[in-house]
């Protein structure tokens, strides 16, 4: 049969499918383009993520004088119950000395004469695949600093930890040197390492990043 246009129904139909199959083809192609750019800018995404909040930690150590073994001031929040100074810089656990400010931004002084400063912990610590910051000031009048505490106790006189990132925190490295670049105790570090890896669900799969970097203390 053939219509009257000059194509026959055989002809027809092979062109309907030849270009039902271009189309597809094409379709394919964008989608498939569409989802490695749209995985491509989530893993951006993450990359910056883990970027910012790592740097944010390092303003914290080059503002900081060393890392204590242990907290200095007393939680009844820390990690072991009936023990407020359980807290431990370790491999996963970072645990910062940082000089008390006032309102104005001055260090508060615990001697003056010897430039000793009164100094606030900084706790940076893993709890399931959530990275936290704890403050616990010191007990100077004047302290611009508040203690923190678990977002499940938190009140008015004790706010919450800092969530540090939203995306899940799959490792959270930290490893502690001198200034010869050797790996020492947490007391004897010069510098700190941390390494971060974190990830999220998109697009049916897991996409993930990780980032490093090192500062020196301020050492004061």
């Amino acid at each position: 049969m053939r219509l009257s246009r000059g194509f026959t129904t055989v002809e027809l139909t092979i062109a309907i499918s030849v270009i039902t199959i271009l189309s597809i083809t094409v379709l394919v192609f964008f989608a498939t383009n569409f989802r490695q750019f749209a995985i491509a800018n989530e893993r951006a995404d993450l990359l910056n993520e883990a970027q910012i909040t790592l740097e944010s930690i390092n303003e914290d150590i080059r503002l900081s004088a060393v890392a204590d073994e242990h907290n200095r001031w007393e939680d009844e929040n820390a990690p072991v119950a009936g023990d407020m100074f359980s807290w431990e810089s370790d491999s996963n656990t970072l645990i910062l000395a940082t000089a008390a400010l006032d309102s104005d931004g001055y260090i508060l002084f615990s001697d003056p004469s010897q430039y000793i400063s009164w100094k606030d912990n900084h706790i940076y610590y893993l709890n399931g695949d959530v990275l936290y910051r704890r403050t616990l000031a010191a007990p100077v009048e004047g302290n611009v600093a508040r203690t923190t505490c678990p977002a499940e106790v938190a009140n008015n006189d004790c706010p919450a930890d800092k969530v540090m990132l939203n995306s899940k925190v799959d490792k959270f490295i930290v490893r502690y040197f001198d200034g010869d670049n050797n790996e020492v105790s947490p007391t004897d570090a010069r510098s700190i390492e941390l390494e971060i890896g974190i990830s999220r669900r998109a697009y049916g799969q897991t996409i993930s990043a990780e980032h490093k970097t090192r500062m020196v203390f301020r050492n004061d």
